[in-house]
Order: C-alpha cells, then structure tokens, then sequence
C-alpha cells in the first residue's frame, strides 16, 4: 500500500491524523538514532522503505566524495512529536518553541518521507548541522537529483511558518525535486500554483 502522505503536504494547516502511521517503515541503518537517544536509545531512524533507494543512492554519491551523510531523525509518530514539542517549549516557551518544532500532526516526519540528516566521520557521529558544513553544501546543492527538497530554506521562513532548516529534507520526486529546485519553490507555493491551474 502505497504511504497515504506522499501527495500530502503537511503543515500547520494540513494535518495528520493522530493514528496516521506508514505501513512500510524500515531502519536506515543500526547507528544510534542520536536525535532520539535522550528518550529512547534503541529506536533507529526510520524512513518509508519506498523512499529508501533513493536516499541509499544519494548516500553513495556523497561518499565517493569523502562525505558520509545519515539520518539523524526520521519518522516520529504523533505521540513522539508531542514530546519533542514538549522538550522545546521547556527550551524556549511556547510561542518561539512554534518556530523550532511542529505540534503532532503538523510534522512532516510522520510521513516516513521526511528526515534530518548528520554526519558520520571516522567512526564518530556529527550532529553539527550549520549550512557551511561539507555534508549540509553538498545535500543542498545535489538533493534534488535524488528526488529530495530542501524543505526549510532560508528566506521562506513566512511561507512554510518555520525556522530556515538547513537539515531537514522532503522526499517529492525527481521530477518535482527538479522543478523546485530550479524555480526556488516551496511545496506551500508549488501547491498554490497547481490549484489555481486546476481551477
């Protein structure tokens, strides 16, 4: 069965349902997933396993480069993103918590089709996610090829109702990928332009 997600977007005024769940989740890899080690040290990063060659390819690419990029953070499910909401709000208080983390249902990492991505380099595990990182250059510059967005750019930060993520990206298609890439398109914008041309 196809991931009910995949033609979704999904944000804070398109949610998911609470018991939504993909039915094709696989582990990336066995690294630790370190984004959810201070709750839960044996969960793995996960991704829809349609999605997976794709990133797999991706991944390959980046190596022969001397680059070793994995997810840091994949699926979340409702009750996981709460306490991830929860842990920024402590941090920040609720309004600015807003811009950092999606409420349960608004988070696109419950689609299996959305993740962080680290670095892993001789053996150790890099969570420093800054845009002039090598791993973070080459993901921006090369992502699309593989059918990834980079989700979060800067200077759209009033269109998608979130902070500039130079970390977060968006299975959408080769195609798709390309076209937003090119044209500098959220998927918030690509979604408004493909409803007026349908109206």
């Amino acid at each position: 069965m196809r991931n009910l997600a995949f033609d979704k977007i999904v944000n804070k005024q398109n949610k998911l349902p609470s018991d939504y769940v993909p039915d094709d989740l696989v582990n990336t890899d066995e690294n630790e997933d370190n984004f959810h080690q201070y709750m839960n040290p044996s969960l793995k990063p996960q991704i829809s396993a349609s999605i997976l060659p794709f990133f797999t390819e991706m991944q390959k690419a980046a190596e022969k480069e001397g680059l070793y990029i994995i997810i840091d953070s994949g699926y979340r499910s409702y009750e996981y993103q709460q306490r991830v909401f929860n842990q920024k709000v402590e941090e920040l208080g609720y309004e600015l918590a807003l811009k950092y983390a999606a409420l349960p249902g608004e988070s696109e990492h419950q689609t299996g089709y959305a993740f962080d991505v680290a670095s892993f380099r001789n053996g150790k595990y890099f969570e420093n996610k800054e845009d002039d990182e090598k791993e973070i250059v080459w993901m921006m510059k090369n992502c699309y090829k593989y059918g990834f967005i980079l989700r979060y750019p800067k200077g759209k930060e009033e269109i998608t109702g979130f902070n500039y993520e130079p970390w977060h990206y968006r299975f959408v298609g080769k195609e798709l990928a390309k076209y937003l890439t090119e044209n500098h398109l959220t998927m918030e914008e690509y979604k408004k332009l493909d409803k007026r041309s349908s109206d």
